[in-house]
C-alpha cells in the first residue's frame, strides 16, 4: 500500500514538473550560453579583406579577395579580386546574393551605414602591382539593389569610417606590405552625403587597430582567433573565448546584441604533401559570438517625446520611446495606472484630463528581462470638454436666442397694435 503512494507520489511530481516547464517556456526562454562561438551558415563567396555592413537587421558583405596566390610570387591565375554583394538573414540562417555586383571590384575599403544605405570608399583594386589605390565612392541601396557613384575621395586604401552628425569621417590607411593590421593616422577625410562633397579635417585620425569595435559599452579586440574584452564601465580587460579557426582580414559586424565574424583568410595554406607554403588563402566560413551576460540584461528603455515636467496641449500629447534592444512586448502606465500594451514605437495619449500627469514604459524581452523607463512628469493644459457637456451647452445657448428672438417679436408686434394717441 505504502508503495503504491509512493508510486502515486513520483508520477504526480511529474506531472507537475512536465506542466511547470512547459508553463515556464510558454513565458519566456532561457538565455543562451555566453562567451561561446558557433558556426553559421557559410557565405557563397570565399573573401577577405572585404566590406561588411548591417543595414535593418541584415548582413551584407561585399567585395573583397577570393583567391590568393603565393607571397613574393605573384600568380594571376590564383588572385581574384570580387565584386559580389551577398546578404545574409540571422533569422533564417540563409545567404542570398544579390543582382547587381559592386561597380569597382575592389578590396581594404572603408565602410559606411546612412540612411539605409551602405557607402563603400577607397580600396585596392591590384595586388599585383603594389596594391592599386582608389577614391571611390559608391554607395548601395539594399531597398532597390542600385548603386550610384558619388564624389571621390583622395585616392587611398581607406582604413575605417564612422557616421557622426550626419557626415562619414574615413579615418587612417592601411601600411605598406607586409601588412601589420594597424591602420596609420596619415589623414581624415569628411564626407557629406547630403550635398555630395569631400572635406580634409584639421588633424590625423586615431592611430588604432583596424581589429577592433565597440558596443554595448566594451571594446572587443581581436589577434588571428584570440578575443580581449575591455568594459568601459569598469576599465578592466578579460579574454573572450577564441575563434575556432585563426582568421585575418575578415568582416565583424555586431546585431543585435550578436558579434558576427564573417571569411577571413589564412596565413599559410598546406598542399597535397602537408607542406606548409605561404598562401593567404580566403574561406567562406562565418561564425557568431554571444557576449558575457547576453540574455541577461533587462532593455534599455527611454522615453523621447515628453520632458521631466513639461506643459503640453491636450491635442499633442504623444509618447514616443526609444528601446536599444529587441523585445516581445511594450506597454505603458499612466498615472499609476496598469499598463496598456502599445504596438510600435509611439502612441497617443487621448482623453487626458487638464493638470499633472506622469508616464512609465516598459519592455519585456525573449528573456524574461523586463526594462522600465524613467517617471516622466508633464502637465496638460487647455484640457477639451465632453461632448456631452458641448452638446448641452449649445441646447441651452440655442434655447436661450430662440425664447429671446420670440419675446422680442411679441413685444414688437404688441407696440404695432397700440392706437396712436
Amino acid at each position: 500500500m505504502g508503495g503504491g503512494f509512493v508510486v502515486l507520489g513520483l508520477v504526480f511530481l511529474l506531472v507537475c514538473c512536465l506542466f511547470g516547464t512547459v508553463f515556464v517556456l510558454g513565458v519566456s526562454v532561457p538565455p543562451p550560453e555566453e562567451n561561446v562561438w558557433v558556426e553559421v551558415a557559410s557565405m557563397r563567396y570565399a573573401r577577405c579583406d572585404f566590406g561588411a555592413a548591417v543595414v535593418d537587421g541584415k548582413i551584407y558583405a561585399i567585395g573583397g579577395i577570393e583567391k590568393q596566390g603565393i607571397v613574393g610570387h605573384p600568380n594571376p591565375q590564383r588572385i581574384v579580386i570580387v565584386s559580389s554583394v551577398e546578404v545574409y538573414d540571422p533569422l533564417t540562417n540563409r545567404w542570398a546574393e544579390r543582382s547587381s555586383p559592386m561597380p569597382t571590384p575592389r578590396y581594404g575599403f572603408a565602410v559606411a551605414c546612412f540612411m539605409g544605405k551602405i557607402y563603400c570608399i577607397g580600396g585596392y583594386t591590384d595586388r599585383l602591382h603594389g596594391d592599386s589605390d582608389v577614391g571611390v565612392t559608391e554607395v548601395y541601396d539594399p531597398a532597390t539593389g542600385q548603386w550610384e557613384t558619388k564624389t571621390a575621395m583622395a585616392s587611398r586604401g581607406a582604413g575605417y569610417a564612422c557616421v557622426l552628425d550626419g557626415r562619414i569621417y574615413v579615418m587612417g590607411r592601411y601600411a605598406a606590405p607586409p601588412y601589420d593590421g594597424v591602420l596609420y593616422p596619415t589623414i581624415c577625410e569628411v564626407y557629406d552625403p547630403i550635398e555630395d562633397t569631400w572635406s580634409v579635417y584639421d588633424g590625423p585620425g586615431p592611430e588604432m587597430p583596424s581589429n577592433s569595435m565597440v558596443f554595448d559599452g566594451r571594446e572587443y579586440v581581436w589577434d588571428g582567433s584570440k578575443l580581449r574584452i575591455y568594459d568601459l564601465g569598469l576599465d578592466s580587460w578579460v579574454d573572450g573565448a577564441g575563434l575556432p579557426r585563426e582568421l585575418y582580414g575578415r568582416g565583424v559586424v555586431e546585431v543585435e546584441g550578436l558579434l558576427y565574424a564573417l571569411g577571413g583568410c589564412t596565413k599559410t595554406y598546406k598542399d597535397p604533401f602537408n607542406t606548409e607554403i605561404p598562401v593567404r588563402a580566403s574561406v567562406r566560413s562565418c561564425f557568431v559570438y554571444t557576449p558575457f551576460g547576453y540574455g541577461r540584461v533587462a532593455p534599455e528603455v527611454c522615453v523621447l517625446s515628453l520632458e521631466e515636467n513639461g506643459v503640453y496641449d491636450f491635442r499633442n500629447v504623444t509618447l514616443e520611446f526609444g528601446i536599444k534592444q529587441p523585445v516581445v512586448w511594450v506597454g505603458y502606465s499612466l498615472d499609476g495606472q496598469a499598463n496598456v500594451t502599445v504596438e510600435g514605437s509611439s502612441v497617443v495619449l487621448s482623453g487626458l484630463s487638464g493638470g499633472w500627469h506622469s508616464v512609465r514604459v516598459f519592455a519585456e524581452d525573449k528573456y524574461g528581462n523586463v526594462g522600465v523607463s524613467e517617471t516622466v512628469s508633464f502637465s496638460v493644459v487647455n484640457a477639451p470638454l465632453s461632448m456631452l457637456f458641448i452638446v448641452v451647452v449649445a441646447v441651452v445657448v440655442l434655447v436661450v436666442v430662440g425664447v429671446c428672438l420670440l419675446l422680442f417679436l411679441r413685444k414688437r408686434r404688441c407696440m404695432k397694435s397700440l392706437p396712436l394717441a
